[in-house]
């Protein structure tokens, strides 16, 4: 079972029930895509479930019911003051300080640089945690993995936010795979993980917000993101969750 010691007894214990009551229905089989040559070769895309847009583009439309199905494509080269946060579910103070704590790519260009990969996708893609409109999301999954596909992508990465991200991201690897990438996700929840039934999936058991760290922690994102790579290259069947060795410190509002 999911915990959450860095968080309050009150705060940590919603969250808990969260995991212990969350259902999803997955009646398709897992898609599953190779890794078709090494990582050194490959061309790598990062998508998130933040919310994130460029200040200058709109604000994202919300459903009725609240979140909403939309997806802002944003430059890995854009400076990290022009990015607005839309979805507010989480914290955003340690993403607001740096911008790689939810979308690394600071980092992937790093490691692009180092030679571990081919290339970095020119955009990001930012969709909202939040989604309950599963096939408006099936829509815009569809489109950026046709982009992707377009521009020679070969594996996608994928990053939550918060807890209702874990949803939103899992459909989004799996539909991400069925397009023919290889992908492998974090996870901040392991039973919506399973539920889901994400392809690959790494669980960090990091407070919603901080998927990777705290701002600046340089080197626990790079090891974090090295991590996922490897699960790229070492993984041979759908269904596992790699449950990472890092450990929150200290505790969270």
């Amino acid at each position: 079972m999911t915990t959450f010691p860095f968080y309050p007894s009150g705060r940590a214990g919603d969250y808990e029930r969260y995991a212990a009551e969350y259902a999803f229905e997955q009646n398709e089989p897992t898609p599953w895509t190779p890794l078709r040559r090494p990582l050194r070769e490959c061309r790598a895309a990062l998508v998130v479930s933040a919310g994130l847009r460029l200040k200058t583009q709109r604000s994202y439309a919300l459903l009725p019911g609240g979140g909403s199905a939309e997806v802002r494509e944003i430059s890995v080269y854009v400076p990290h003051d022009q990015i607005a946060f839309d979805f507010t579910n989480y914290d955003p103070r340690e993403a607001e300080a740096d911008l790689n704590v939810l979308a690394p790519v600071d980092r992937l260009k790093e490691i692009v640089e180092q030679g571990l990969l081919a290339g970095l996708h020119e955009t990001f893609f930012s969709f909202f945690g939040l989604c309950p409109d599963l096939a408006g999301l099936a829509g815009g999954a569809a489109e950026v993995a046709a982009k992707l596909r377009d521009a020679g992508t070969d594996v996608v990465l994928l990053v939550p936010a918060d807890h209702a991200c874990n949803q939103t991201i899992g459909l989004l690897a799996r539909a991400m795979e069925r397009a023919g990438h290889s992908t492998v996700a974090l996870s901040t929840i392991k039973e919506v993980t399973q539920q889901v039934r994400v392809p690959r999936a790494l669980f960090v058991n990091f407070p919603f917000g901080r998927t990777l760290g705290r701002a600046h922690a340089t080197a626990l994102q790079e090891s974090i993101l090295l991590d996922m790579l490897r699960a790229l290259r070492t993984m041979e069947r759908p269904g596992r969750i790699l449950e990472l060795p890092y450990r929150w410190e200290g505790a969270v509002e």
